[in-house]
């Protein structure tokens, strides 16, 4: 039988002396049923910072504005975006409830476990345990891809006679991987600085780059007409309507990975008040940024055919080549995209390796005792890291036999891990919102059945349509290979379980007793067991505001 990890029991606060516990977030999660292993070097700021360079809203509309355009066109790339935004933060707003009420890394694997029926706890947990993990990894690999791809547009356009390769595309792809695997190890204690530089760094390339592809494509603006009103559809999708869908399903990619922050709230200070506004604020960042960096792109185009059959393979290049009519400001313009980009990628190798290590602690996945091991040298889960990048360093070699079938790895990104976002929101639907959710900082109130709805049939249908195909006639080299991936991952998953963790998967140790009444505790300063315990110490009494109905800002 396959040894299980050592979970260590969770603490109870009737038994351990208030004076032996300054930390009340220490105690918080103790209830939660884990003890703190990793530094809470976080502070709202940095956390927030690694948020909004994960999202990178801007970085993901300028990478994937290739799609749109064949899509929807111009039209299409600008006004797909605020329809993604919004929708992306009422799946967030779901999310920002739960982590607010159930504030542990293991975020929609612990979430789906608290909100199921006894019975149903572990199979819950287990496999959105599992969609999240699957998730992260597939998105780390897709950003990757991206910057390998950067790289080598450069180079064909100073020698248009380059012909990339896909065994460079790979290799450059794993130097990638493996430099944000070292960064996240071995200067883990600077990645809170190191994200708070990248939110700068993003926010002034942004600016410098709309900047720079207004002014220097002034003498040839299109018309207005065409860059906020044409839909030329280029699909072959008959239905401009459905093609509009597409492109507004692919804008989604530029929202995604909202989740981190809940994956990180064992390393900031009082998680379960300000995680939600981690995850809340940098969809609203991302949008106030993108949408005037998708005009000005929109705007520095000559010629929309020649972006989309670019022979770099990346259209963004091309966009940045037409704009500035110079390779060297081109160049410049995509290298400071580029790394900003890798600041998207480093906060990826961050986010799946807590995901890892937090569903590895109650033994979900195979040799858990090894994911779940946090170095005491570099103060982070070093084996979950570099399992992440092996597993998606063996996937990139699906890109030697078809760029197609690896490229799906971007819808199969937003299927998994939107998914894994809402399986807690449905369950809370069918069981009753009032009778499974404690008290919590952040209450959706009497909007919350109506914004997990909206999130589920939301995701359902993004489910739907990423599986479709994207152009017709679909062929051999232009067929969605999403749903061959995501069927065969899920495959994957469900045989493990019935051959395996099935008998042997319990999920989290939960003190649920004492998790409700140190939530009362803290929400209404409440003595426990008649003392109180947040007079004779302040340091570990919390100090929860109360919600009465309503949604309450963050």
């Amino acid at each position: 039988m396959e040894p299980q990890p050592d979970v260590k029991p969770a603490i109870s606060a009737s038994t351990t002396p208030a004076a032996s516990i300054k930390d009340a977030d220490d105690i918080e999660l103790s209830t939660l049923g884990y003890q703190r292993q990793m530094p809470r070097q976080f502070s709202v700021f940095s956390l927030m910072s690694l948020s909004f360079a994960l999202t990178c809203t801007w970085s993901g509309t300028g990478s994937s504005i290739g799609v749109s355009l064949t899509e929807a066109s111009t039209a299409g790339t600008i006004w797909s975006l605020p329809l993604a935004g919004v929708m992306t933060a009422i799946v967030s707003a779901g999310m920002a409830e739960l982590a607010s009420a159930y504030p542990a890394a293991g975020a929609q694997y612990y979430w789906s476990f608290m909100v199921s029926s006894p019975k149903q706890r572990p199979f819950a947990a287990y496999v959105n345990g599992w969609m999240s993990v699957l998730g992260w990894w597939l998105g780390l690999a897709s950003v990757c891809n991206f910057i390998a791809s950067m790289v080598l547009a450069s180079v064909t356009l100073w020698y248009p006679g380059y012909t990339i390769q896909h065994w460079q595309q790979w290799l450059v792809f794993v130097a990638i991987v493996w430099l944000a695997v070292a960064i996240n190890v071995f200067a883990s204690g600077l990645i809170p600085a190191f994200n708070e530089m990248i939110l700068v760094l993003a926010c002034t390339s942004l600016t410098a780059t709309s900047i720079t592809l207004l002014v220097c494509s002034r003498h040839h603006y299109p018309s207005r007409s065409f860059v906020f009103g044409d839909t030329t559809n280029s699909t072959g999708w008959p239905s401009d309507g459905f093609a509009f869908i597409l492109a507004a399903a692919n804008a989604v990619y530029a929202f995604l990975g909202t989740d981190c922050g809940a994956h990180l709230c064992e390393e900031i200070h009082n998680p379960g008040k300000n995680v939600p506004k981690v995850i809340m604020y940098p969809i609203a960042m991302g949008l106030v940024t993108a949408w005037p960096f998708a005009v000005s792109c929109m705007a520095a185009i000559t010629d929309v055919t020649t972006v989309i059959e670019t022979a770099s393979g990346l259209p963004l290049i091309e966009i940045y080549y037409q704009g500035t009519g110079s390779r060297v400001g081109a160049t410049i313009l995509m290298a400071l995209f580029a790394f900003c980009f890798f600041g998207c990628a480093v906060a990826n190798g961050t986010t799946s390796s807590r995901t890892l290590w937090a569903v590895s602690r109650d033994g979900a996945l195979p040799f858990s005792h090894y994911w779940m091991k946090v170095s005491p040298r570099y103060h982070m889960p070093v084996n979950a890291i570099v399992l992440s990048a092996t597993v998606i360093s063996l996937y990139g070699l699906i890109f030697l036999g078809s760029t197609t079938a690896f490229s799906a790895m971007v819808g199969a990104t937003i299927i998994f891990l939107q998914t894994s976002c809402v399986i807690p929101q449905a369950i809370l639907l069918y069981r009753g919102r009032d009778k499974v959710l404690p008290e919590r900082y952040f209450n959706l109130g009497k909007y919350g059945a109506a914004i997990n709805a909206s999130a589920t049939m939301w995701v359902v249908f993004l489910d739907v349509i990423y599986c479709m195909p994207v152009a017709l006639p679909a062929t051999k080299e232009n067929m969605n290979y999403i749903s061959v991936v995501t069927v065969g991952l899920v495959s994957f998953v469900f045989g493990l379980w019935f051959t395996t963790k099935k008998r042997t998967f319990v999920g989290p140790r939960v003190d649920m007793e004492m998790m409700r009444r140190r939530r009362e505790q803290a929400l209404h300063g409440r003595a426990q067991e008649g003392v109180d315990e947040s007079r004779s110490d302040p340091e570990v009494g919390l100090t929860m505001a109360g919600t009465v109905g309503g949604v309450h800002g963050v």
